[in-house]
C-alpha cells in the first residue's frame, strides 16, 4: 500500500495539481486543467488503488480532464461518472437539461407574395367575370420564440411584419367563358401594401437531449394583409367600356384578405457539430378566408366595404434553417420557407351605393409566398 501511495505522489507531481473527490467511501484523483499552478498539494487518498485514464468523450477543445478506475480493497473495479465530462457537453450545448431552455431570434428578410383572386358572373356567366392579382415584394422583420422543458415539451412563436417596396397588380374583366372577350384590364403599382403574421404552437420532442430531435407539433396561426393599387394605368378599354386609356387618376384601392386556423407540423433538428444546426419544418393548414376591399374610384359601391370575401382554405408551409453558433448564448441564423394557400368555392358579396347587395361564386383565391431571412439568436 506505501508502495502505491508513492507511485502516485510520483504521477502528481510530473502530471499536474490533483484533486481528491469522495465516492462511496473511496477516492479519484482528477486531473483538473483549470488548477494548473496551484500551489496547494492533492490530499492523499487511502485505501484505494487508481489508475488514470482520459475523458475520451470530451469534446474538443474543452479542458484536458482526466478520470480514475479505482480498485477498493476488495479487487472489484469502479470507474467514476464523467460528470465533469457533461458538464462540458451541456456548456457545448448552451444550456442545462435540467432546466428549462429558451431562445429568443430576431431576423430581417426579405419576401415575395403572389396573390390572386377571380369571381363569375351573376349566375355563373361568364365563369370569369373579373380577375385580380397581386405581385408584392417586401422588406419582413420577424421575431421567433422557442421554449423547451427538460422532457421534451416545446413551445414555438412567431411574430412577423412585412412592408411591400414594389411589384405589379392586374386588374382584367370579361364578357365571356373562360376568360374571352376582355373588356377591360389595368396595370398599377402594390405600393404600401403591408403583411402580418402571428403563429404559436405546442409539440413534444423525442429524445429531447439527442443530437438530432423530431418535434411533433400542432398549433394555431393568423395572418392579415393590406394590398394596395395606386398609380393605375388602363391598357385595355373594349366592348364599350368607356374608361379612357392613359392613367388612372386618384386610384388608392385596398384588398384585405385574412387567414386563420388550425395547423400540425413535424420540425426536425439536427445538431452536426459544435457550431453548426440545422433545421427543418413542414406544416399542414386549415385557414378560414375573410376579405375586405375597398374600390375606391366605383361610384356604384359602397365605401369603406365595397365587397366581402368567405370561404376555406388549405395549404402548406415548408422551411429550412440553418444556424452557427458563436458562443453558447448567441448565433447567427439563416431561414427559407415556402408557403401556398388554395381557396375555392367560396362567396363573394358585393354591396352598391344603392343600399343593396350581390352574391357570386368565389371561384378561388390562391397565395403562394417564399422569403428568406438573417437573424441573430440569444439562448438563455
Amino acid at each position: 500500500m506505501k508502495k502505491q501511495c508513492a507511485l502516485l505522489a510520483l504521477v502528481s507531481i510530473f502530471s499536474a495539481p490533483l484533486q481528491a473527490h469522495p465516492l462511496d467511501d473511496a477516492g479519484i484523483w482528477v486531473y483538473d486543467g483549470a488548477r494548473l499552478g496551484a500551489k496547494t498539494p492533492p490530499t492523499m487518498v487511502t485505501q484505494s488503488t487508481t489508475t488514470a485514464r482520459p475523458a475520451t468523450d470530451a469534446p474538443s477543445g474543452a479542458p484536458a480532464t482526466f478520470f480514475m478506475t479505482m480498485f477498493p480493497e476488495n479487487g472489484e473495479r469502479r470507474d467514476a461518472p464523467d460528470a465533469p465530462a457533461q458538464s462540458a457537453a451541456d456548456a457545448e450545448e448552451g444550456a442545462n437539461p435540467k432546466d428549462l431552455r429558451h431562445a429568443w431570434t430576431a431576423a430581417l428578410g426579405y419576401r415575395r407574395d403572389r396573390l390572386d383572386f377571380n369571381i363569375a358572373g351573376s349566375g355563373g356567366a361568364p365563369n370569369v367575370l373579373s380577375e385580380l392579382e397581386w405581385e408584392t415584394e417586401m422588406a419582413e422583420f420577424r421575431l421567433n420564440g422557442d421554449w423547451m422543458a427538460a422532457n421534451g415539451f416545446t413551445i414555438a412563436g412567431e411574430l412577423a411584419y412585412a412592408s411591400g417596396f414594389s411589384g405589379k397588380v392586374r386588374d382584367s374583366d370579361y364578357m365571356y367563358n373562360g376568360r374571352q372577350g376582355e373588356f377591360s384590364r389595368s396595370y398599377s403599382k402594390p405600393h404600401g401594401s403591408t403583411e402580418s403574421r402571428f403563429a404559436l404552437g405546442l409539440g413534444w420532442r423525442i429524445m429531447p437531449h439527442s443530437r438530432v430531435g423530431v418535434t411533433p407539433m400542432a398549433g394555431y396561426a393568423y395572418q392579415e394583409q393590406d394590398l394596395r393599387s395606386r398609380h393605375g394605368r388602363q391598357v385595355v378599354s373594349d366592348f364599350g367600356f368607356g374608361v379612357p386609356l392613359g392613367p388612372i387618376h386618384g386610384l388608392d384601392s385596398h384588398y384585405r384578405p385574412r387567414w386563420h386556423g388550425p395547423w400540425l407540423g413535424l420540425r426536425l433538428d439536427a445538431h452536426l457539430g459544435k457550431r453548426f444546426d440545422l433545421r427543418f419544418g413542414l406544416k399542414q393548414q386549415w385557414y378560414r378566408y375573410r376579405a375586405e376591399a375597398d374600390w375606391n374610384l366605383r361610384s356604384n359601391f359602397e365605401h369603406p366595404v365595397s365587397f366581402r370575401h368567405h370561404g376555406n382554405s388549405s395549404g402548406w408551409q415548408a422551411e429550412i434553417g440553418a444556424l452557427w453558433r458563436l458562443s453558447a448564448q448567441s448565433a447567427i441564423t439563416f431561414t427559407l420557407d415556402r408557403s401556398e394557400q388554395r381557396l375555392r368555392n367560396g362567396t363573394d358579396r358585393t354591396f352598391l351605393s344603392s343600399g343593396e347587395s350581390t352574391k357570386t361564386r368565389l371561384n378561388g383565391v390562391n397565395w403562394d409566398s417564399w422569403a428568406g431571412a438573417l437573424g441573430w439568436r440569444l439562448d438563455f
